[in-house]
């Protein structure tokens, strides 16, 4: 079971930030919030968004079978990541502005 847990965490994880990264190329300008929508949404990025959150759970559920800590890894690791590119992106927005 552990190595389908990771496959499948793996795989939300792609897809949570395949909608991040449809989101980032949508809004090119435009400072992305962190706890609200963006400005414009992409068809189809609320749909990955949901599948990938599904599957991260099923992930972190398959991984606890094999060790408590591994759930909060993932669950830590995505959301990491996501605010990472979140702040780049607003800093190259607002970079733009200013100059």
């Amino acid at each position: 079971m552990l190595i389908v847990g990771w496959v499948v965490t793996t795989v939300g994880v792609v897809l949570f930030h395949a909608a991040l990264i449809m989101t980032v190329r949508a809004n090119p300008d435009t400072s992305i919030p962190f706890y609200r929508n963006a400005g414009v949404i992409p068809i189809g990025s609320i749909a990955l968004r949901a599948a990938g959150a599904g599957l991260l759970v099923l992930g972190a559920v398959l991984l606890s079978t094999e060790a408590w800590y591994l759930p909060f890894a993932v669950v830590l690791a995505g959301p990491v990541a996501a605010m990472a590119v979140i702040m780049v992106h607003n800093k190259r927005v607002a970079a733009r502005v200013s100059s």
